[in-house]
C-alpha cells in the first residue's frame, strides 16, 4: 500500500484546531473519571494533562512517522520493533511523573502508578490502538485514490475514442461539395448548412457526457442527407425513429459507427439495389437501434468480401463496455447478402 503524507485523522494538523483541542480534552477529561488517587480537583489536573501529553507525544509519532514508513511494508516487524522501542524510550518519563505525583501528593509508595511495567504495557496498548484510527482511513483513501485513477483512465480512454471518428466521410463530403459548386447547383448551400451543423455537434455538444437521441439523431438524419448525394438511389437509405424515444439521454456518437460501418462496407454507388435501413425504437424501456445494410456480390473467380467490422465496430464495442456494462446487448448478424447490428441499451440506466 502507497501511503502519502497530509491524511486527515482525529489528530491530523489538517483538521479544525478546535477538532484536535477536543480530542486531547477529551482525554484530560478520562483522567478524571479514572483518577487512581483521592487528589483535588488542581493535581487530577495535573497528573491527567501530563499523561496526555506523554500519550499525545507518543501517538503522533506512531501516525506520523511509524505507520507511513513502516507499517505498510513486507514485514510487519520493524514497524512492531519500534512501536516497542517508542514505548520504552517513553516508560522512564511516565513512569517517574507518575511516581513523583504518588509520592508528592499522596506518600504513597507501593501504588500501581508506581510500576514501570504498568507504564510500558499503557504505551504501546494505547499507541497501538491509535493505528485502528490511521490505518482504515489509509486504505479508504486508497481505495478512493485508485477509483479516480480509474475514473481518469476511463475518461482519457473515452476520449480518445471519441477523438478516433473517421474522418473518411468529411472528405468525401467535401468532395461532393467542390462537385456541385462546380455545377453551381442550388444544393450545395445546403450542404454548407448541414456539414456546419455536424461540426458544431461533434466540437461543442459532445463534450457533455450524454445528449439526447434527439441530438443523436439529427446528427445521423444530417450524416443520411449528404451520403445521398452519393448514391444513384437515394431511396434505399431510409431510417425509421420513435419520436418518444428523443428526450432519452446517451452517450454522444455511439450510434454513428454502425452507420459509416453499413456505408463503408455494404452501399455501392453503381448498383441501385444496395440499400441501408436503419431503425431506432423504443422497446420496452431499451433503445432498439438496428442498422441493416446490403453487401456488395462477388463476381465469378472474386474472393468473397471482407466481413464488417474493423476499427469501426471495435472503438464502439470499446465505449459500450465502458459506459453501459451489463446494460447493453450487442447482436452482430453477418449473413451472405446483408449484415446487420442490433444495439440494446437500458434508458433506465443513463
Amino acid at each position: 500500500m502507497n501511503i502519502k503524507p497530509g491524511i486527515r485523522t482525529p489528530f491530523s494538523n489538517n483538521t479544525p484546531a478546535m477538532a484536535q483541542w477536543l480530542v486531547w480534552l477529551l482525554f484530560i477529561g478520562i483522567g478524571f473519571y479514572i483518577k487512581p488517587l483521592p487528589w483535588g480537583f488542581s493535581n487530577t489536573l495535573l497528573w491527567s494533562t501530563g499523561n496526555t501529553l506523554f500519550y499525545a507525544f507518543a501517538i503522533h509519532v506512531n501516525l506520523y512517522f511509524l505507520i507511513p514508513r513502516f507499517m505498510y511494508r513486507p514485514s510487519i516487524l520493524p514497524y512492531l520493533s519500534l512501536l516497542v522501542g517508542l514505548s520504552l524510550l517513553l516508560t522512564p518519563f511516565t513512569w517517574l511523573f507518575n511516581s513523583w505525583m504518588a509520592k508528592e501528593f499522596q506518600e504513597v509508595s507501593s501504588h500501581w502508578l508506581t510500576l514501570p511495567q504498568f507504564h510500558f504495557i499503557n504505551l504501546v496498548v494505547i499507541t497501538a490502538l491509535s493505528s485502528l484510527v490511521r490505518i482504515p482511513v489509509d486504505w479508504l483513501r486508497v481505495q478512493a485514490e485508485k477509483k479516480e485513477l480509474q475514473t481518469r483512465n476511463v475518461e482519457t480512454e473515452l476520449q480518445s475514442l471519441k477523438n478516433q471518428i473517421n474522418p473518411h466521410f468529411l472528405f468525401n463530403t467535401l468532395n461532393n461539395l467542390y462537385a456541385l459548386t462546380l455545377k453551381k447547383s442550388d444544393m450545395a448551400p445546403q450542404v454548407v448548412l448541414r456539414l456546419s451543423d455536424m461540426m458544431r455537434y461533434m466540437l461543442y455538444e459532445c463534450n457533455e457526457s450524454q445528449v439526447s437521441i434527439g441530438q443523436e439523431m439529427r446528427y445521423i438524419n444530417n450524416y443520411l442527407e449528404l451520403e445521398r448525394l452519393r448514391y444513384a438511389s437515394p431511396s434505399q437509405i431510409s431510417i425509421e425513429i420513435d419520436d418518444d424515444l428523443l428526450d432519452h439521454q446517451i452517450a454522444p456518437l455511439l450510434l454513428i459507427p454502425f452507420v459509416e460501418n453499413s456505408f463503408k462496407h455494404g452501399m455501392q454507388t453503381s448498383l441501385s439495389e444496395s440499400f441501408v435501413r436503419i431503425r431506432a425504437v423504443n422497446d420496452h424501456g431499451k433503445l432498439l437501434f438496428e442498422v441493416v445494410n446490403s453487401k456488395p456480390p462477388s463476381s465469378p473467380g472474386q474472393a468473397s468480401p471482407r466481413s464488417q467490422g474493423g476499427v469501426g465496430l471495435s472503438n464502439v464495442k470499446r465505449r459500450l463496455a465502458l459506459l453501459y456494462p451489463d446494460h447493453y446487448h450487442l447482436e452482430i448478424s453477418d449473413a451472405p447478402d446483408r449484415f446487420t447490428a442490433r444495439l440494446r441499451i437500458d434508458l433506465n440506466e443513463n
